[in-house]
């Protein structure tokens, strides 16, 4: 009976909560009286008290941060150095528990000396477990830059090796090495390392094959720190010169170490970075064992292994060394390969071995190009970064070999590579990059380039152009100015309303992108594209954007480009055309200009009535009587890409200039054909023969007599044999009046005008000089007002010429003024005070750019 008693006592005994306190037994409410305890000055107390609290802080790591906010490291810290060897121990094992935490190292690190006793103990003591903890404690002060600092200048870094390298202790050995490894983080710090006499690769080494998996990590990490100094030349001398790579390669070939095969490879990827060290692993024999490991590896390991052999591509010793072991090759087989996470590596390898000509002649006998598209054309694949590197591969190997480039304009391979930036919605921008930049490479042969002439590319040309991104707006307009090299090229262009695409982007304010639009004006502006730019006022923005003409480089040139092939719209815009500015079929100069340039359709479509004049330049029958086709069909007809599209004719439907036909073929008669001194551009067909001056290589000494014959054969149809006419301003209003009532139009042909004031007869000298071989100047500076210029070679007058001589003309100079009023015919010295009076006062020029007074005089 005694005994259910007794267990019933017990268990009302359990039942009751044990309120004693136990000093030895932590919890997080008796934490502050523990930490108390630590004030204590018997030893079997402080003992007791610092093994329970290594305890508490090994349950939870929220214990750690208790007693860290009670302040314990500053109670412990003091006992490190205790007499008794126990608490020692567990002093330095709370602290190195406590300093884990974020915070920890700061309040240690706050007084130097709290690190450098810690690292005598690490030299001078000898117990295992002393050893264990303080450099526990060293491995999580380093952490710190501070920390790093202080342990470099308590100078134990020889002993630091020396435990790292002969401790018999596997847990000092980690912690040696994790503080080395500390050391090496931190730049200054790491150089004091590496020049200390202790310092060598062979423990490094030896520690990468040690039994335990924490200290092979530990070691390889440190000697990949060490690896990537590549301007530490002591280090990588020695490490070229130690057993490092085979060391390396040895584990690779163990089975008993494959936990760290990815940690291995990576130390190589990261060792091939230099050119040096890609020729040593060559060297070393390397390259064959990295070959042989990635046919026999674990799939989960050939990408790592195929990752340095791409590493390597990058420089040129590497090249060399992959080209001689065939690897461009497995780079090509790689491509075919099931294995989808070596696409990414194998397209860079190919893509970069395209560097070393013969490794890309040997991989363009394979069927590369085809393998490249199939991934391009892979909508499974992805994009970062297998089909990235698939068309960078494309990208090199079209660049530089002439076959490759032939394979990809395939039809099947081609739509690939187009497809891109057809369905732009679905791909990364840079990919689209990439897409322009192999079209641009496709540009170094002919029949690449030809197979880009055709409607649909120019139109996917110019969409590209119109999407926001600015880099790809440059590419494209690379793209489009190496194809203006073709006469169909810029029709098309125009066809397809290019310039109003370079309009619209002109706006933008990159000056990147506006040098590069210049620039494809530049190169493919024609006679139809400077109408285009004249009608969209595209001409008018440029001239009027002061600051794109002063920080855009190429501004200017493109403008100047466009007035080339546009005569009407410089002389509007800049009020002169040079010597050099030849007026063609159709020029066109409005009487009064307004605020902006009009072309010459728009100014026939005006509807009356009409007050201001357009004189218009035209040498034959825009339509043949006969067939009433327009002389330029044939050169459309022949090319059947424009056979279907609309053209712009700058020649307007106007009466026939036949007064002006005549002006021509009298100078002809008199002057002789100017065919053996000028170079023509000829537009012919079965019935007309038009020339227009393109440039003058020579003049001759008679040019100033044919100068003054000019000169008087204007007057003469402007004013009558005597002058009989009345030339007066209101005179010349009222006969431009008749004209403009007589014909229907404000546009004039200049054969019509018989009476004419200076503007009039400016225009006509300069027309007919153009087409008879002399150099002549325009220059206009009010409504009415204009005169010429001419360069004429000045000659000794005290020799005489029994025969014509010849100039070269690119070195003439405008360097008189033609009189075409008051002495008609005669030749006025620049400067001289009768060329001052028919050139007027110092007057801004009268032009299109801003609306003013008749004459805005500066006296």
């Amino acid at each position: 009976m005694a005994k259910p008693l007794q267990k019933e006592r017990e268990n009302r005994s359990a039942d009751k909560k044990d309120l004693t306190f136990h000093p030895y037994n932590i919890t997080p409410e008796s934490a502050y009286t523990s930490i108390l305890l630590l004030e204590s000055r018997e030893p079997e107390i402080l003992c007791q008290t610092l093994r329970a609290i290594t305890k508490f802080s090994a349950q939870e790591f929220q214990n750690r941060q208790v007693l860290f906010d009670l302040n314990a490291i500053r109670y412990i810290l003091p006992h490190v150095e205790h007499p008794e060897l126990n608490i020692k121990r567990f002093a330095l094992k709370a602290l190195a528990q406590l300093c884990q935490l974020p915070r920890g190292p700061e309040q240690v690190l706050a007084n130097p000396q709290n690190l450098r006793k810690i690292s005598y103990m690490l030299v001078k003591i000898e117990d295992v477990f002393v050893l264990e903890f303080a450099s526990l404690v060293l491995s999580e002060l380093t952490r710190e830059p501070v920390g790093c600092e202080q342990l470099v200048s308590c100078n134990i870094l020889n002993s630091l090796c020396n435990r790292m390298k002969n401790s018999l202790d596997p847990d000092v050995q980690k912690n040696c090495l994790q503080t080395l490894s500390n050391l090496l983080e931190d730049p200054v710090c790491a150089s004091e390392v590496t020049k200390n006499q202790q310092f060598s690769w062979a423990s490094l080494l030896a520690l990468m094959q040690s039994p335990y998996l924490a200290i092979q990590h530990a070691a390889l990490k440190t000697v990949d720190q060490l690896i990537c100094r590549y301007k530490d030349q002591v280090v990588q001398k020695s490490f070229r010169a130690s057993t490092g790579v085979l060391d390396l390669c040895d584990i690779l070939e163990s089975y008993e170490f494959r936990d760290v095969h990815t940690q291995v490879l990576g130390v190589l990827r990261n060792y091939v970075e230099t050119e040096e060290n890609a020729a040593h692993l060559y060297q070393s024999g390397c390259i064959l064992r990295l070959l042989a490991y990635l046919e026999m590896a674990l799939p989960a390991m050939k990408p790592h292994c195929l990752g340095v052999l791409t590493k390597m591509s990058f420089n040129s010793n590497g090249r060399d060394a992959l080209y001689e072991t065939g690897t461009d090759l497995v780079f090509c087989h790689q491509l075919l390969s099931s294995n989808v996470e070596l696409l990414a590596d194998a397209a860079m390898g190919v893509a970069n071995m395209t560097k070393l000509l013969p490794a890309a002649v040997r991989m363009s006998d394979t069927n590369i190009i085809e393998a490249l598209c199939a991934i391009l054309a892979d909508d499974a694949a992805v994009w970062f970064y297998i089909r990235m590197n698939a068309i960078r591969a494309l990208a090199e190997l079209c660049r530089i070999i002439p076959k490759a480039a032939f394979s990809l304009i395939e039809p099947k391979t081609f739509a690939s590579l187009r497809n891109i930036n057809k369905k732009f919605k679905d791909t990364p921008i840079e990919a689209q990059r990439l897409a322009v930049q192999c079209y641009i490479n496709l540009q170094n042969y002919h029949v690449s380039t030809r197979a880009m002439l055709n409607p649909e590319f120019m139109v996917e040309l110019l969409n590209i152009l119109q999407r926001i991104d600015i880099c790809l707006k440059i590419k494209t307009c690379t793209v489009l100015s190496s194809l203006m090299k073709e006469d169909l090229a810029k029709d098309l262009f125009t066809s397809k309303q290019g310039e109003e695409v370079i309009s619209n982007n002109l706006h933008i304010e990159h000056i990147g992108l506006r040098t590069a639009l210049c620039q494809l004006i530049f190169a493919s502006v024609t006679e139809d594209g400077a109408d285009v730019y004249v009608e969209m006022g595209t001409v008018h923005y440029m001239v009027e954007n002061k600051q794109a003409r002063y920080t855009v480089s190429a501004w200017e040139s493109a403008l100047e480009a466009i007035f080339r092939q546009h005569p009407s719209a410089k002389l509007a815009y800049t009020g002169r055309l040079d010597i050099n500015d030849f007026t063609q079929e159709g020029f066109y100069v409005l009487k009064k200009l307004g605020g902006k340039f009009p072309t010459i359709q728009q100014l026939i479509d005006s509807t009356p009535p009409h007050h201001d004049p357009v004189f218009v330049t035209m040498f034959h029958q825009p339509y043949d009587a006969v067939s009433t086709s327009d002389i330029r069909m044939p050169y459309f007809a022949s090319n059947p890409a424009l056979a279907s599209q609309p053209s712009r004719l700058r020649l307007p439907k106007l009466p026939d200039d036949v007064n002006l036909r005549n002006y021509l073929l009298r100078l002809k008669i008199w002057f002789g054909d100017p065919a053996k001194s000028l170079h023509y551009f000829e537009i012919e067909d079965a019935h007309y023969e038009v020339r227009y001056r393109d440039k003058c290589e020579e003049v001759t000494s008679s040019l100033k007599q044919r100068a003054q014959l000019l000169a008087e054969f204007v007057v003469e149809q402007m004013s009558g044999l005597t002058q009989e006419r009345d030339c007066s301003m209101p005179s010349v209003d009222l006969h431009l009046a008749d004209l403009m009532e007589d014909l229907g139009s404000r546009v004039l042909g200049l054969g019509w005008i018989r009476c004419g004031g200076p503007l009039e007869r400016a225009i006509l000298y300069k027309v007919l000089a153009d087409r008879v071989g002399l150099p002549c100047a325009l220059h206009r500076k009010t409504s009415a007002h204009a005169w010429c210029e001419v360069a004429i070679p000045e000659l000794d007058p005290r020799e005489t010429l029994e025969k014509e001589e010849s100039y070269p003309a690119g070195l003439l100079r405008a360097n008189y003024v033609v009189d075409l009023m008051s002495t008609s015919g005669s030749l006025l010295p620049r400067g001289s005070v009768e060329a001052r009076k028919i050139c007027g006062a110092g007057c801004t020029p009268y032009t299109a750019r801003e609306v003013t007074e008749a004459c805005r005089c500066t006296h």
